[in-house]
């Protein structure tokens, strides 16, 4: 029997009905049937999907999912394996559900971040046109950043009855009352698009394109609390408002600190020159008109020096050391060097006031000590011989005769007998000259007594000082303009040794003194040390040196020898004259004072007395120079570098 052929009230209208008709095909006689039926919801009306469209997920459709359910159980037909699969596929539906929403929320916050800390592109704008967009309009809808802004609201934000007030339909604003929105305003990058200009309203708003349209000020725009001031961050500045101006002069670094003590030797490190550590900086030439005029030569102090410094030596406790020599005939100079070796003290010794004074430094010295005694008695029996005096210093000793033994021997040379009638004249000339220069009271008389003397002969008077001190200490000048004094100079008074017999080579090292004391001894010379370069560069009598002498028959010159071994400590060797030897740098050379006396300079006196002035200006150098009338001659004291461009400086033609 068929379905069709059921009576009517069991005749199932909708034939899919899983309740009405059972699997088996049978009918159902118990009633549950009907009760099925009857429990059909009813066929979906108009109104119910407009109920549906309206207010969401019906009601009628959880009821037949219900229905269907009870159903399904009541027919006890149900595949448990069907029901394990509904069951797995709804929690990986669940579980599916769950990592997308963790995903979105994610998602939200991310672009919540970003969006804050985004820049305040809308203080300050100004909008570029009206919220209608028909024909005339300013604003271009299809190229608006705005109108593509995924932070839009959606389109059911923008529907009648939505309770967002700042957004209002365009139908329910008066003609002539629209309000401009974000979407409104045209931006390029970083700035305001080329739109409508602004013009400032008298209440404090800004207008766009007309009068009823206003803005927020600038000042009562919001900012996001992690944006910093449009200065620091350097964004653009609004087109409306005070733009901020960069500060005159840039702020200074903070200085750096000062290194510790035991570190701060070791800044020169920092501070060397890139291409050439070991050359001493270079420094411009001054300009005098056509002349270049060379600068005095630069103090430099290799760092490795200064890193590796010598021992403190406690003067006191060296002085003490027992030993056994007989010094009968010894040189002054030479025993000096020796005592300064064994007791690692450095020993200066007053070269300028035992020139002046006539006491030799190779006199021959006898001490009063038999045996043993003590490098102390054995420096104070060679001072007493020599009259001088020992002055102890922080760090080194000095020998020089004392102020009133320096006074007494030199009372004849700065007297002013001799002058006659020109006493006066010379006392007058000798005072402004040394009182151009300040110095101490004995570098005072070494001046006194070697301006007295250039004086003399300038004016042809009697001499009292030998000819070897009086070019150890001044110089005559004398004009001769050739091509090759007027490029070069004059050549140094005190040149770099280049000559001498270096004696036999050693097979281990020596002392720095005791290298030059043996050397100078050689060649029948004296060496004197300027022990003021060599301590800055924190050498000792006893720093161990290595010199080359070379083969036998190949054997190196003296000077050669000397300068190699001592140009990494920064020193040099000059000789003086055949028997003294000068060690220092040349920096040091380049501004000792000399004492010049020229010939008479004629007609271009002046010229010449300006030209000198002009040429210490420009080096930044002390000059002291005066004319004698009565020789016609200048008298001057200047520093020995400028002396060599002396050709040069008065020029070509006396």
């Amino acid at each position: 029997m068929s379905v069709g052929d059921l009576p009517g009230d069991f005749a199932n209208e909708n034939p899919d009905d899983p309740g009405l008709v059972p699997p088996s095909g049978r009918r159902d006689l118990s009633g549950e049937g009907e009760a099925r039926r009857l429990n059909t919801p009813p066929p979906q009306t108009e109104a119910g999907v407009a109920f549906q469209s309206e207010g969401g997920t019906s009601a009628a459709a959880s009821t037949v999912a219900e229905n269907a359910a009870v159903a399904s159980e009541l027919n006890g037909g149900v595949d448990p394996n069907e029901l394990y699969e509904a069951r797995r596929r709804g929690t990986s539906k669940s579980v599916a559900m769950w990592i997308v929403g963790s995903l979105l929320s994610v998602t939200l916050m991310a672009g919540v971040v970003w969006w804050l800390r985004q820049p305040d592109s809308t203080a300050g704008v100004v909008a570029a046109g009206v919220g209608s967009t028909g024909p005339g309009s300013p604003v271009d809808t299809a190229n608006d950043p705005a109108s593509q802004d995924p932070r839009l609201e959606t389109e059911s934000d923008l529907q009648p009855g939505s309770k967002d007030p700042g957004l209002l339909p365009t139908d329910s604003v008066p003609p002539g009352d629209e309000v401009n929105s974000p979407e409104d305003t045209t931006f390029g990058n970083g700035g305001i698009s080329e739109a409508t200009p602004a013009v400032p309203a008298t209440d404090g708003a800004t207008v766009a394109g007309s009068d009823s349209q206003a803005m927020i000020p600038n000042d009562l725009m919001p900012s996001s609390p992690l944006d910093g001031s449009p200065a620091v961050l350097g964004r653009d500045q609004p087109s409306t408002g005070p733009v901020a101006q960069p500060p005159a002069k840039e702020t200074e670094p903070d200085p750096v600190m000062e290194l510790p003590p035991e570190f701060a030797q070791f800044q020169m490190l920092l501070e060397m020159p890139g291409q050439a550590p070991d050359a001493p900086p270079m420094s411009e030439a001054p300009v005098l008109e056509d002349v270049v005029l060379d600068v005095a030569a630069n103090e430099f102090v290799d760092p490795m020096l200064i890193a590796t410094p010598p021992e403190e030596v406690d003067i006191e406790t060296a002085l003490k050391m027992r030993l056994a020599i007989s010094t009968k005939g010894y040189p002054l100079s030479d025993l000096i060097l020796f005592i300064g070796e064994a007791t690692l003290i450095p020993i200066q010794l007053d070269w300028v006031s035992m020139d002046l004074a006539g006491t030799n430094l190779r006199q021959p010295v006898a001490t009063n000590a038999k045996g043993w005694t003590t490098m102390g008695q054995l420096l104070g029996d060679a001072a007493r011989s020599a009259g001088l005096k020992i002055e102890v210093e922080e760090n080194r000793l000095d020998l020089s005769l004392p102020i009133e033994t320096l006074q007494a021997k030199t009372k004849t040379l700065v007297g002013l007998d001799d002058f006659g009638d020109e006493r006066g004249s010379a006392e007058t000339l000798l005072d402004r000259l040394t009182s151009a220069v300040e110095l101490e009271p004995r570098d005072a008389l070494h001046l006194r007594c070697l301006t007295t003397e250039s004086l003399r002969r300038m004016r042809q008077n009697e001499s009292m000082l030998s000819d070897d001190v009086m070019a150890r200490w001044t110089a005559a000048y004398v004009h001769q303009p050739t091509e090759a004094l007027v490029d070069a100079g004059l050549p140094p008074a005190w040149p770099e040794l280049v000559k001498g017999e270096p004696g036999s080579q050693l097979d281990t090292a020596i002392a720095m003194a005791g290298l030059l004391r043996r050397t100078a001894r050689v060649n029948g010379a004296t060496c004197i040390i300027n022990w003021t370069d060599a301590q800055r560069r924190r050498l000792s009598p006893g720093q161990l040196v290595m010199a080359y002498a070379g083969e036998p028959g190949n054997e190196v010159p003296a000077g050669k020898m000397l300068n190699r071994t001592l140009d990494p400590m920064g020193l040099q060797i000059r000789e003086v004259d055949s028997s003294h030897w000068w060690v220092g740098t040349s920096a040091t050379y380049d501004r000792l004072p000399v004492v010049v006396r020229s010939a008479p300079l004629g007609p271009r006196r002046d010229d010449v007395l300006h030209r000198i002035r002009e040429s210490a200006r420009l080096v930044g150098v002390g000059l002291a120079i005066e004319h004698d009338p009565v020789s016609d001659g200048f008298l001057a004291v200047m520093p020995r570098f400028l002396y060599r461009q002396l050709p040069k400086i008065v020029g070509p033609e006396l």
